[in-house]
């Protein structure tokens, strides 16, 4: 089992989840110690660099599932106020280092048999929003990464999926609003954000489907659905 972006939020709460069932690596940049936690191997690497992410999965000789969820909060502001050294920034933290772990993950599993690989985008992959076009446009490559790799390698009895979450209560969202949770009832039909557990669901059902595979799940509270006028 693998995770990659595991310092906190999604990736430190899939970790704690797997590391107490089974023996679970974390690869990021900052990834620090977690208490009460034996089973889990934490290796410190910048994946969007292809050098550092080839160090850090020497060694890796066996995986049956892999979740991606290396990434960063980016610049909010309009379309052209971006200039190409905010987009490269952008694509380097928020697409490479799911591109270069998923290369390596695949070579693993095809020379085991198969396995499962998770990516993490963002629902702004999927619908326009005002001030988020490098990070929507970085998380929109991430579905269709997914898709490729997914149609490449059915035959290998890899399984490639992705999940795309809306506003997850995390300690990234918290900072944004002085450690405090927005009120996101008006936001979302469902009646509020998701939290992380929500995606640990999500998470374990695409680990035991044997059938899906190309796909996103776009984990929402039902925001794409929805339509007023």
């Amino acid at each position: 089992m693998l995770i990659t972006g595991a310092a906190s939020g999604i990736g430190w709460r899939l970790l704690r989840h797997y590391a107490e069932q089974t023996h679970c690596r974390a690869i990021g940049i900052d990834v620090q110690p977690i208490p009460d936690c034996p089973g889990a191997t934490l290796l410190q690497a910048n994946l969007s660099d292809e050098q550092a992410c080839a160090r850090a999965f020497d060694g890796i000789e066996n995986l049956h599932l892999a979740v991606n969820c290396a990434g960063v909060s980016s610049q909010r502001k309009p379309l052209l106020a971006f200039d190409a050294e905010d987009i490269t920034a952008c694509w380097r933290e928020n697409f490479l280092p799911a591109f270069n772990a998923l290369r390596r993950e695949i070579a693993i599993m095809r020379s085991h048999g198969g396995g499962r690989i998770i990516n993490i985008a963002s629902i702004t992959g999927h619908i326009g929003m005002k001030n988020f076009a490098a990070y929507g446009a970085a998380k929109a490559s991430i579905l269709n990464l997914t898709k490729v790799a997914a149609i490449e390698h059915a035959e290998d009895g890899i399984l490639i999926n992705s999940i795309s979450p809306a506003t997850i209560d995390t300690p990234m969202i918290r900072r944004k609003y002085g450690g405090q949770l927005r009120d996101y009832s008006g936001v979302y039909p469902s009646g509020g954000c998701g939290t992380v557990d929500d995606v640990l669901s999500v998470v374990r059902m695409l680990e035991e489907n044997r059938f899906m595979t190309g796909m996103d799940i776009p984990l929402d509270g039902g925001l794409t659905s929805l339509f007023s006028i």
